[in-house]
């Protein structure tokens, strides 16, 4: 015997309100979802017109972009070539590259 309620499942929604809504009789009909296109970088080395090099390069620029007043540019160009030398020689971020762009990147002779 349980005590107000206790062991039985909570109530779904305000007291006397109906158990399921109510049909309306309208048909939803969502359609076919259009195909999305990338755009920017990645977009054009899906379309071909720049390479897998070339986009890496631009992702890479792209994410030191913000250090180039807080670096030298001797610094900077370190820091770029140690990143894009990981891009192609770490295994995580290849696997990333790969599954990003469908293309593995060369190894580095580094």
């Amino acid at each position: 015997m349980g005590i107000d309620g206790i062991g039985k499942p909570p109530p779904i929604g305000p007291a006397g309100a109906p158990a399921a809504p109510s049909a309306t009789g309208g048909k939803f009909d969502v359609g076919a979802a259009a195909p999305t296109q990338p755009s920017g970088d990645l977009g054009r080395l899906e379309r071909g017109e720049i390479g897998l090099d070339a986009y890496l390069d631009g992702k890479v620029t792209a994410a030191t972009q913000h250090l180039a007043d807080k670096l030298t540019p001797e610094q900077l160009a370190f820091v770029r070539h140690t990143l894009r030398s990981e891009l192609t020689n770490d295994p995580v971020l290849v696997e990333l590259v790969r599954r990003t762009t469908g293309k593995i990147p060369e190894p580095s002779s580094e």
